[in-house]
């Protein structure tokens, strides 16, 4: 997506401090109290929620989107979040939102039904006040491990083991998400259709030992990207052929090497899950943030909503280097960009 010159403005007149508080989205459960997730947002001027659990209750709901809905800091709305691709993986379980098949089911169907389906479901969304989902799934499964890939086919999360009808799926989703006004999060780059463990549980068993730079894999990201998605989730998998030892999420060749050259991509670049994945669990909470933007990251993102004050210190440290502030305020522009396309800021 273009940059919209409105969004530079904006962020130069926040500090440094409100600046790093918008490339922070933090986790919401349905024990949390309104006021309290309200409350750090609009204090530390962060970026918004992402709903974690299962959220049956409308009436809880609804009163956590209301609350947090009502908050503007610096005239900047929050975004509101949240898993939803079907399956086993929808956070949204109130009635009036439907329950979507499993990606794996979608596939069954064809792209038009799937882009009906998952367009009505997020409409659904959009009426209660949630702007963003974290879908599609583009993993491309690896047929020789198949359901021993835990994070993906296990679950069935997949389109499948072929790049090209996992990006034609991935397209199908985004339009629905698209007629409803949601935003589209492509999950999870470059990829964990190749790996074993799930890198929310474990730090071992996470390295793909076989995607490249330029693999064919890769395919269906690049066709998910070219369909408009406006984010791109990326992976905290290992990848030994790219850049090895690193992991995807705090990885320059993966996030502005691949991501901002190879494939021209200038949206929004999101994290996996840096607040309580176990294979994030090496670096300081507050630290992963600071290597995740500084890598080329925008939005980062924590399931606990404590370590958001942590990462908010540790990227104002970047700002001390002229460089380090120009990444800190790219990062800001590119969530301030994405919240304009939806008007989420006054």
């Amino acid at each position: 997506m273009r940059q919209d010159p409105r969004a530079a403005k904006i962020v130069k007149k926040l500090s440094l401090e409100q600046r790093a508080g918008q490339c922070i989205l933090i986790g919401a459960v349905p024990s949390d109290s309104p006021e309290y997730i309200a409350n750090l947002i609009d204090t530390q001027c962060l970026a918004g929620i992402f709903l974690l659990g299962h959220w049956t209750s409308r009436s809880k709901l609804e009163a956590m989107l209301s609350t947090v809905n009502s908050v503007s800091p610096q005239g900047i709305k929050p975004i509101v979040a949240t898993d939803h691709e079907g399956g086993e993986i929808q956070n949204i379980r109130v009635p009036g939102v439907n329950l979507l098949p499993s990606q794996e089911s979608l596939a069954r169907m064809s792209p038009a039904k799937v882009t009906s389906v998952v367009a009505t479901g997020a409409r659904q969304l959009a009426k209660l006040g949630v702007h963003m989902i974290f879908s599609p799934v583009a993993d491309v499964i690896d047929p020789e491990l198949g359901i021993r890939n835990k994070p993906i086919a296990k679950h069935h999360r997949g389109f499948g083991t072929d790049p090209h009808m996992c990006g034609q799926y991935s397209a199908a989703v985004i339009a629905g998400h698209r007629k409803a006004g949601i935003i589209s999060t492509t999950k999870h780059f470059p990829g964990i259709g190749r790996i074993v463990e799930d890198t929310d549980f474990k730090s071992a068993g996470i390295t793909d030992s076989k995607t490249t730079r330029h693999d064919q894999y890769l395919e269906s990201f690049r066709m998910a990207l070219g369909a408009g998605s406006e984010a791109v989730m990326v992976a905290s998998a290992y990848y030994s052929r790219i850049n090895p030892g690193t992991p995807g999420l705090f990885s320059s060749t993966i996030m502005t090497d691949m991501l901002r050259g190879d494939f021209g991509y200038q949206g929004l670049i999101v994290s996996d899950d840096l607040g309580s994945s176990v294979s994030v669990f090496s670096v300081d909470g507050g630290h992963r943030a600071s290597k995740f933007v500084s890598a080329g990251g925008d939005l980062a993102i924590t399931a606990d909503p404590g370590l958001a004050r942590p990462m908010i210190r540790a990227l104002m440290s970047i700002a001390t280097s002229t460089s380090g502030k120009k990444r800190l305020t790219d990062a800001a522009s590119h969530v301030i960009n994405i919240k304009l396309a939806h008007s989420l800021t006054m």
